[in-house]
């Protein structure tokens, strides 16, 4: 080659077609990404079907104990009303909008939101929004079982009428669970548990992390204390609380207790992958993934049963807890009296506002 002619006879190099566009953007659209997902699995109709009946369940006893709560005025007397009927009513909404979702995509095998990814982080949202909100309302219903047997005045304890700390949960519930719409990288649906949840990008990942240590570990750590605690309390002086009928409560701490192990299978599935399949493989969809994410929505199955028994057997009567009594003492010059003070009356072994 002449030292005088240019490299490049015809000007600067012309690189192939589509080049500097996968250089630039080597990531293809999220849109293009969802729809060459597998949105198609093998239906399971008997297990849709299992799901139905138990869900159906769910909202009669749900709606039994909401009702329950709402005619017999109980948010007037009882403290833990107010957080166990709005637990109900989530719920509710849980098995009412959530889990339709889920069963019609065990149902026909295939994602009800295939031609929609706005849709699909909407479904993973509502999830997560209503998981947290139970997480929490579980946590305010543990703390008032605390002060109800370690005779702990509420605005002790709390510092919040029961409403404002219902709302406050659904406002924290919102904004854990924003990135499930705002980052498009963040919700993919996964054939696997057949639902729209978070995937495997770093987005999703980092979403993951700190939905499981503000909506699940912080929650259900500060239960556990609280639990703990009453159980102490009740070892400790089992005659004076079998003299009160609060001592066979016990069994329903050990019950509460056993609550968060509903959705320990599915975040176990979730973080490592055990749904995931290769989409060339031979032979039926694994049904145990399926099972774990139903159980994942167990806390709205189970606990109208357990905090409907709550407001038979763990009676807060015997602390002055009442919307009544705190309006008394506000006109009055309401005092607290511990049960081992010598205001107390022996008869009764309960702290009174007096």
């Amino acid at each position: 080659m002449d030292e005088h002619e240019p490299p490049y006879p015809n000007g600067l190099p012309t690189a192939p077609p589509g080049f500097l566009l996968t250089t630039m953007f080597p990531d293809e659209p999220i849109e293009i990404k969802y729809e060459n997902l597998t949105h198609a699995g093998t239906p399971q109709p008997m297990l849709a079907l299992t799901f139905t009946g138990i869900t159906l369940l769910s909202v009669v006893a749900n709606l039994v104990v909401l009702i329950y709560i709402i005619y017999s005025k109980l948010y007037h007397n009882f403290i833990s009303s107010h957080f166990i009927a709005h637990l109900c009513l989530t719920n509710i909404i849980c098995a009412v909008l959530c889990l339709p979702m889920f069963i019609y995509t065990v149902h026909t095998g295939e994602n009800i939101w295939k031609e929609t990814k706005f849709l699909c982080n909407m479904q993973a949202l509502l999830t997560c929004v209503v998981w947290t909100v139970g997480a929490l309302m579980a946590l305010c219903i543990a703390g008032v079982h605390l002060l109800t047997f370690a005779r702990i005045h509420y605005e002790q304890l709390f510092g919040l009428p029961p409403n404002m700390l219902c709302g406050l949960s659904w406002i924290i519930s919102i904004c854990l669970a924003l990135p499930a719409i705002t980052n498009a990288h963040v919700v993919t649906y996964d054939s696997g548990v057949r639902q729209c949840i978070w995937g495997s990008s770093d987005h999703a990942l980092k979403f993951l992390t700190y939905i499981l240590i503000l909506g699940v570990l912080i929650p259900t750590l500060f239960m556990y204390y609280a639990y703990i605690r009453v159980i102490g309390i009740l070892y400790h002086s089992p005659v004076v609380f079998q003299a009160l009928g609060l001592y066979n409560s016990r069994w329903l701490v050990f019950g509460f207790l056993l609550t968060p192990f509903y959705q320990i299978p599915f975040y176990l599935t979730t973080v490592l992958r055990i749904a995931q399949k290769d989409p060339d493989a031979e032979g039926p969809d694994p049904i145990l993934p399926i099972i774990f994410m139903y159980l994942a929505y167990g806390n709205c199955l189970v606990s109208p049963f357990l905090y409907g028994a709550s407001l038979f057997l763990i009676k807060e009567e015997d602390m002055a807890l009442t919307v009544r009594a705190h309006k008394a003492g506000a006109g009055g010059g309401a005092t607290y009296h511990h049960p081992n003070s010598a205001h107390h009356h022996p008869a009764g072994v309960q702290a009174q506002l007096i």
